[in-house]
């Protein structure tokens, strides 16, 4: 456990309802393209596989751009065995090792906007919503839940920014939510790292889709390479002591796809910001369209636990496959918004999210040490 560390007074973050009137959307550069990458694991012989590509023009009733389906054929694939993705190494951090201020940790989390994506304060383009976990509410019966009535998450398609920096996160536990906060590093949530990687690595398999819709990734996915944590969640279903004051971690990739996603910034909580109708949460609900579109809530408000390593407390609706997904809100003078947790767990009354100082430092080292 860290010992306390008030944070330093900064700036109020912008209420929701008032977030155009200081942050203006801008539209994208026409016709920009970018350079996605894919990965496929398969288990050869003693010669590598032969891989063939081709294009094909995809046909769909109502499309309003030019669709294709780029085929990637592999020979010489044994099929008796799996392949699989290296797994990660990584750096334990103890807690409440850092101590610098802010101001001198500006250029590591500060938000990015690339020059080809536009900017939407909402998610301009909405999808359907199909229910698959119904819950239940019966006058008189208390059911634990996370999503509180009215159910107010919204489930959408936007691939412009900030929208296009979240996305799934799978691993060998299952799949979750996350966010890009540099030009290579993943903030999610401990509880769906698998911490049980072969000797010498410090986790296994994680997988990132920026903008993940429908089995789709317009900016193509990258896989973990390095990572960095203060907690490991032990796997068992709960989050308890100090799984929930540090529940995330950050994923170094394989790749630099920040630089066409772009990334949010990261920010310590400040209880003075209690009560302020400024923040917003992303992510990947098993409840609806079963964890294949994201959805988004903006406008709530949040408690801090008045601790360094805080638990934000929220009443933001949210379901198992959220979790990882980031709460953040806007400053006036940033270009794109700042990350304060990841949303962790829910007790019935309360959801919860991990973050503040603590958080705000893993991610500091981490793009100190891989830029």
């Amino acid at each position: 456990m860290s010992k306390s560390r008030k944070p330093e007074r900064t700036e109020r973050p912008i209420p929701t309802a008032r977030l155009s009137r200081t942050i203006k959307q801008r539209a994208g550069k026409p016709d920009a393209t970018i350079t996605t990458q894919d990965s496929i694991f398969v288990r050869g012989g003693k010669k590598p596989p032969v891989v063939r590509t081709r294009v094909e023009r995809v046909e769909r009733p109502g499309s309003t751009g030019e669709d294709y389906r780029v085929i990637v054929e592999v020979n010489g694939v044994r099929v008796d065995q799996r392949a699989s993705p290296p797994p990660i190494r990584g750096e334990a951090v103890k807690i409440g090792r850092r101590r610098a201020p802010e101001s001198s940790l500006a250029r590591y989390l500060t938000a990015h906007v690339p020059d080809h994506l536009a900017v939407n304060l909402r998610p301009a383009l909405k999808a359907e919503r199909f229910t698959r976990i119904h819950r239940e509410f019966t006058r008189g019966r208390k059911v634990p839940t996370t999503v509180f009535n009215p159910d107010q998450r919204m489930v959408f398609q936007d691939t412009a920014y900030p929208w296009c920096t979240t996305g799934l996160v799978e691993t060998n536990r299952g799949a979750g939510s996350g966010v890009m906060i540099g030009p290579r590093h993943l903030l999610t949530v401990s509880h769906v790292i698998d911490w049980s990687a072969p000797a010498g690595f410090a986790a296994d398999l994680v997988r990132f889709t920026p903008s993940y819709f429908d089995g789709t990734g317009p900016f193509g996915e990258a896989y973990g390479s390095h990572i960095y944590w203060y907690v490991q969640e032990d796997g068992d279903g709960f989050i308890s002591g100090n799984e929930g004051l540090f529940d995330y971690a950050v994923v170094v990739l394989d790749r630099r796809m920040g630089e066409q996603t772009g990334w949010m910034g990261a920010r310590g909580y400040n209880d003075d910001w209690d009560s302020l109708a400024a923040w917003s949460h992303i992510g990947y609900p098993s409840d609806l369209n079963s964890g294949q579109r994201p959805t988004f809530q903006g406008g709530f408000t949040v408690d801090g636990t008045d601790a360094d390593a805080q638990e934000i407390l929220h009443r933001a609706d949210v379901f198992p496959g959220q979790s990882g997904g980031p709460v953040f809100g806007w400053w006036a003078g940033d270009v794109g918004p700042r990350v304060v947790a990841v949303q962790s767990w829910e007790n019935g009354t309360d959801n919860g999210a991990s973050g503040s100082m603590d958080m705000r430092d893993l991610v500091a080292q981490a793009r100190t040490d891989f830029a």
